[in-house]
């Protein structure tokens, strides 16, 4: 009896197989739809995580994951001990103590609003992710300064150079550009300025303080682990001192890309729905062409669930074709894409030197399931229809 049942499965695909075969265009015509949506999902979703991607990394460059603020004053005085004790957090990667100022440069008869930054020269060597593009970031000596690269720009500012900076507190100093980065992010590389620490802290005549501490984390994503630590461990007196992550402080933004992300996925998966309408229909069209054939397999033997089988079969086997082809045309539309942007787009509005390309495995399995589902839904009534059919009037048909 289990190797009839075996036969019968085998004799379900092959005719299954057979149906797809005899009705090569509208096979073609409904391979060819779930293979361009599934192609328009991997693509659009690579683009988009590569972009948002792309777009943190360039956000964290110059922000820190997670930031300790005086609640009392607008100066740490005391922050060594601090800076210590949140070292010796697990998932801590760099800790980094910071003043800044509101201030103006002036070059060349050119002044510009920026906001500079002070940091200890170890910390600008090791922990932060600056891309020098002229110049280096070096800035042992006290008449030290890097710019961002648009700031460069604007105000034709080279390596060697001296500027004037002027704090808020209307005291001015002349520096000299050693080196010139570039973040990837634009709002950074047009206003930012980075001094050593105790340059600003001379000019903000505060003694040997910061305004904020920066940390540094192993797994940003996971920042909530190493905050609830820092607490947990009372690291930090609460009552003195506010803690923030990069995913507070960037809430609104974080908010806006889930959201378009899910408008995204939305949309896509409409067109999803487009190609399994287009499966659907072809197999009406076999179970009206088939009636005949139904009618004969029914008379020797074969009952609704093997008759529903042989349509949900062959649903099946167009949509995984379909997922086959669409894997194979995404990285080749991808390439394409990215040769594109570097052709035309590079120097134009997008900041980006190359097309930034990301999808996770979790995601390319997701989208393969989501389409097995909803191939497989689109099968239901053609193949229930096929099903209902009595041999009599099957057989009677001409």
């Amino acid at each position: 009896m289990r190797r009839e049942e075996q036969n019968k499965n085998m004799v379900e695909f092959f005719i299954a197989f057979r149906h797809i075969v005899e009705r090569k265009f509208q096979s073609i015509f409904s391979i060819l739809g779930v293979a361009i949506a599934v192609t328009v999902f991997i693509v659009s979703m690579t683009i988009s995580n590569g972009l948002n991607k792309n777009m943190i990394n360039s956000l964290l460059t110059m922000s820190p994951h997670i930031l300790i603020k005086n609640k009392k004053t607008t100066f740490f005085e005391n922050f060594g001990e601090t800076v210590e004790n949140i070292k010796k957090i697990k998932g801590v990667k760099a800790v980094i103590p910071k003043i800044n100022s509101q201030s103006i440069i002036k070059s060349q008869g050119f002044a510009r609003g920026v906001l500079a930054y002070g940091i200890m020269p170890n910390n600008v060597k090791n922990d932060l992710d600056l891309r020098i593009i002229s110049g280096n970031n070096n800035i042992e000596e006290l008449n030290s300064i890097l710019v961002g690269e648009e700031l460069a720009k604007g105000m034709g500012l080279k390596v060697g150079q001296e500027v004037s900076l002027v704090s808020a507190e209307n005291k001015e100093i002349k520096l000299i550009v050693r080196g010139i980065f570039k973040t990837g992010f634009l709002e950074y590389d047009t206003n930012l300025a980075i001094v050593p620490m105790k340059t600003m802290q001379i000019l903000a005549e505060q003694g040997e303080v910061a305004t904020d501490i920066w940390l540094k984390t192993i797994n940003p994503q996971k920042v909530e682990n190493v905050e609830k630590k820092i607490i947990s461990n009372n690291v930090i007196p609460h009552s003195e001192y506010g803690i923030m992550d990069w995913k507070m402080i960037n809430q609104s933004l974080l908010n806006a890309v889930r959201f378009e992300k899910f408008v995204l996925v939305a949309i896509l998966s409409l067109l999803l729905l487009i190609a399994s309408f287009a499966v659907s229909v072809i197999l009406n069209m076999v179970v009206r062409e088939k009636i005949k054939d139904i009618g004969i397999l029914k008379s020797i033997g074969y009952t609704n669930k093997n008759i529903r089988r042989i349509f949900m079969i062959e649903g099946l086997l167009l949509g995984f074709f379909g997922m086959i082809m669409g894997s194979i045309l995404s990285p080749i539309v991808l390439f394409i894409l990215k040769i594109l942007f570097k052709v035309f787009m590079r120097n134009g509005t997008y900041y980006l030197e190359e097309l930034p390309l990301y999808i996770s495995a979790n995601e390319l399995i997701i989208i393969y399931v989501v389409t097995v589902i909803v191939i497989f839904i689109s099968t239901i009534f053609p193949a229930s229809r096929a099903a209902k059919l009595k041999p009599v009037e099957a057989l009677k048909y001409e």
